[in-house]
């Protein structure tokens, strides 16, 4: 009767405990060690440093290469490291990841990596790499590649990646610049936030849009023809 008593004054809903301030977490996406370059293997370390000094979350797939240069980086500034791994294994991942989880889902993990960051930094990269950053464009995720670090960050900067123009890929020349650049665009999105293309599609107004805008371009494309013709 004694321990019922005391479990009955006991009510957990009412005590005061401060409130997580979620840190900012943001993916480093790139190539595994097979097409990783040294550059951009001292570029994705560089940016692992420079989100751990500005206390963020520095969130990869786990992988060697790229996404191992970017944790063992921000663990040389003590930051917070996660790993998001493909296999069943929480063992499988690289020597600087404090956090794993293991999806067991094989490459499908690449759209919980990027459901799982705030915005996305692209460190060289192949085809594994433009899976990522197509999904967050899609998801309407920040985004920033680092191009002197080649591969796809190099293809992709600067440019939308069709006529939605859901995201900017914004290019970056150095570590710093990068981390600075995905911070900005984060925090401005987070006082605007815009629905993804995912969210659009649900309410069932994606397919309105994708007309409309293409209409716009082939009304446009017609246009400049004319005008082509015309001076000629």
């Amino acid at each position: 009767m004694k321990g019922e008593e005391v479990m009955a004054k006991k009510n957990y809903e009412k005590i005061k405990v401060k409130k997580s301030d979620r840190k900012i977490q943001i993916a480093v996406l790139g190539s595994s060690k097979v097409i990783t370059t040294k550059e951009a293997y001292n570029l994705a370390y560089e940016v692992g440093e420079e989100l751990a000094k500005k206390k963020i979350i520095t969130l990869t797939g786990g992988g060697l290469g790229v996404m191992e240069a970017a944790l063992k980086g921000a663990k040389k500034h003590k930051g917070i490291t996660l790993a998001i791994v493909p296999w069943e294994s929480h063992k499988k991942v690289n020597d600087y990841a404090d956090i794993v989880v293991a999806t067991g889902i094989g490459w499908s993990r690449n759209s919980i990596n990027i459901n799982s960051c705030d915005g996305a930094i692209i460190v060289g990269g192949g085809a594994g790499t433009l899976n990522e950053a197509t999904y967050a464009y899609m998801m309407s995720k920040p985004i920033v590649a680092l191009t002197p670090s080649g591969g796809m960050a190099l293809e992709l900067a600067n440019r939308y990646f069709d006529v939605r123009k859901t995201e900017y890929i914004y290019g970056a020349e150095t570590a710093k610049e990068a981390v600075d650049l995905i911070l900005k665009l984060v925090r401005k999105k987070d006082k605007n936030q815009k629905e993804s293309e995912l969210d659009k599609d649900l309410l069932n107004r994606e397919e309105k849009q994708d007309w409309n805008i293409i209409e716009k371009e082939k009304k446009k494309g017609i246009r400049m023809k004319k005008n082509a013709k015309n001076k000629s």
